[in-house]
């Protein structure tokens, strides 16, 4: 029974591959191929992943930081193998120490420390390491070479590399700050994302001189049946992104899109997508199957504040009609070139473009030609409209419409002596704050119809999407209620009633929806309120709100229930030895001080609304 029990154990562990019994970390073994021994071959090189370097050059006494993390934060990966190499010998040189629990340092040949691998089989998303140069250096190049494990059958091998250079201890330093590299070598797709083996695909340098022109320069030259696409995009900031559209008409939709974006963490990368409809989200170029040509990358890199995208068309292959969506990128179709920048995502996501264009001139990718753009003009003026619209509902239903509200719920029967235009104080007011209130919602709404060029937000925006449902729900419910207020019937018409509830109704449930409204537009990407916790000023609105409400509600209970109204009080005077009757009525004394008390937190309230509206006008102003 033991025989059996243990021939069947060996049997079961010869199914199991040897890569599940490694979960902490590469074996020794895999030091000379980089290769972990899963049994599966590398899988085709992929711009999921960056490996980065603090420094380009290096002395011997320095430390340099190495880190490999995802593209975005989904792009997880499971184990690790770093090592340095020299580039003319492959030998392995220095020594390495870790940063994090993630990861631990191994021996490649007997010699301690000289490899760093990964202590544990769950996902990370980053790590980092410090490699220190041996005490000689013999070859003037080291190599940082990376092994990545996706999953079990997913590996990238000799796909995250790092040319570093050695520097004598003699020669002058640079004055130049830290730099960043990310290089990806591997092999091209007909249809993905792709690099040219040995390119260095991101350079970030960080520099004291900025550009306040935001432009770009975009330049495509042709030989031997490919088309070399240099993008020069001046002063791109961090997470965002810049993309060329060539379509067949100066529309959205069904175009060929190629989108350089520049990461939070100034990695460059460049991406291949199509447009099937102006309204929907772009997916990758891959999904149509031959979308025409082969893209390859050819260099990403961030210098002197200019983001730099360059790629490669080539191997364009005649396919046979079929009906599809959009047509295959062709060298000899006549495009208009459409441009576009925005911001990305937390997950490095396209959001909404704030800057779209199409620019006059044709193009065909057989004839070599330049675009050139200035963005920051454009740019301002397509923004300043959007800034505009929430700068006016700001000021609208901050301010207008709560003060509009609090008068026609607590005010209707205070200061009853004293009229504006023959009509009571309360509802002059609120009739001129209500009038205000419509014509400026309707004024921003045209703002926001221009900036957007008559288009609605497509559902997969999120959170762009339902400000806009609530918020046209909103402009409908300020535009209609004039007009229920122009045909309300007269206060002692036995069906007053239907209008004061249906008024009041209407009236309140707008200004609940605008409440909502700006507290989501404080989390829309074009202001980036959401990291800096600006919002917070929206969450300081909604207090106040329920708390004014709450003061005046307990006035009028204080004055109803402790000091009520008692019009038969009356006193005697004698005057001149006669008995002249003075009624002194004490409900006008009570009302006078509850006028006044009202009086005061209405001026507060104005105050703290001024206020608040005022604070978030300049940070909408300035994002």
């Amino acid at each position: 029974m033991y025989s059996f029990t243990c021939c069947l154990l060996i049997f079961i562990m010869s199914f199991i591959p040897p890569g599940y019994t490694n979960p902490d970390g590469s074996p020794s073994s895999a030091c000379a191929t980089m290769t972990p021994g899963h049994r599966v071959g590398s899988k085709p090189c992929s711009s999921k992943y960056v490996i980065q370097s603090d420094k380009l050059e290096y002395y011997k006494n320095d430390t340099v930081r190495i880190t490999v993390s995802g593209s975005s934060s989904s792009d997880t990966f499971r184990g690790i193998l770093l090592i340095a190499k020299t580039k003319t010998t492959e030998q392995i040189i220095g020594t390495w120490s870790s940063s994090n629990a993630n990861i631990k340092s191994l021996s490649c040949g007997g010699i301690s420390n000289t490899a760093i691998t990964h202590s544990g089989n769950n996902d990370k998303n980053s790590i980092n390491a410090l490699w220190s140069p041996p005490p000689s250096i013999s070859d003037p190049t080291t190599v940082i070479k990376a092994t990545i494990v996706q999953t079990y059958s997913t590996i990238y091998v000799n796909c995250f590399n790092i040319s570093l250079t050695a520097k004598d201890n003699s020669v002058t330093t640079s004055t130049s700050k830290a730099t960043t590299v990310s290089s990806i070598t591997g092999v091209t797709s007909n249809t993905g994302t792709a690099v040219t083996p040995g390119v260095a695909t991101t350079t970030t340098t960080t520099t004291t001189t900025q550009s306040n022109n935001v432009g770009m320069n975009i330049t495509w030259t042709y030989a031997n049946g490919n088309t070399n696409v240099k993008m020069k995009i001046n002063d791109l900031k961090a997470s965002e992104w810049f993309a060329l559209g060539l379509s067949l008409d100066d529309k959205m939709g069904e175009d060929h899109i190629f989108v350089c974006k520049r990461l939070a963490n100034d990695t460059i990368l460049v991406d291949r997508l199509i447009n099937p409809n102006g309204h929907d989200y772009p997916v990758s170029a891959s999904s149509m199957g031959n979308p025409g040509g082969q893209f390859s990358v050819t260099l990403l890199k961030l210098e002197n504040s200019t983001v730099n995208c360059e790629f490669m068309l080539s191997n364009f292959t005649s396919s046979k009609r079929r009906r599809r969506a959009i047509s295959a990128l062709s060298q000899s179709t006549t495009y208009r070139p459409l441009i576009a920048m925005g911001s990305l995502d937390s997950s490095n996501g396209l959001n909404q473009h704030t800057v779209r264009a199409a620019l006059s001139d044709s193009i065909q990718l057989t004839i070599p030609g330049t675009i050139t753009f200035g963005i920051d003009s454009f740019g301002s003026k397509n923004t300043g409209l959007m800034k505009a619209h929430g700068i006016i509902m700001i000021f609208t239903w901050i301010l207008f419409v709560s003060t509009a509200i609090i008068l026609a719920l607590f005010f209707k029967k205070s200061w009853p002596n004293q009229k504006i235009l023959g009509k009571q104080i309360w509802f002059s007011v609120h009739r001129a704050l209500m009038m205000a209130t419509s014509v400026l919602t309707i004024l921003a709404f045209i703002l926001i119809l221009v900036y957007s060029n008559g288009e609605w937000v497509p559902q997969y925006k999120g959170r762009s999407f339902a400000h806009s449902i609530i918020g046209i729900i909103t402009i409908s419910f300020a535009a209609i209620q004039p007009i229920i207020a122009f045909f309300r019937c007269k206060p002692d018409d036995e069906y007053r009633f239907i209008f004061n509830y249906v008024h009041g109704i209407v009236g309140f449930t707008s200004f609940l929806l605008s409440i909502v409204a700006i507290f989501i537009a404080m989390f829309l990407d074009s202001f980036n309120f959401e990291s800096n916790k600006k919002w917070g000023v929206v969450v300081a609105w909604i207090c106040w709100v329920f708390i004014i409400f709450v003061i005046f509600c307990f006035i009028e209970y204080y004055f109803e229930t402790y000091l009520p109204l008692n019009d038969n009080s009356y006193t005697f005077n004698k005057q001149n030895g006669n008995m002249d009757m003075k009624i002194e009525s004490t409900s006008m004394k009570h009302n006078t001080s509850k006028d006044l008390i009202k009086g005061i937190f209405l001026s507060i309230h104005i105050i703290i609304a001024l206020a608040l509206s005022l604070i978030l006008a300049i940070f909408v102003g300035k994002s």
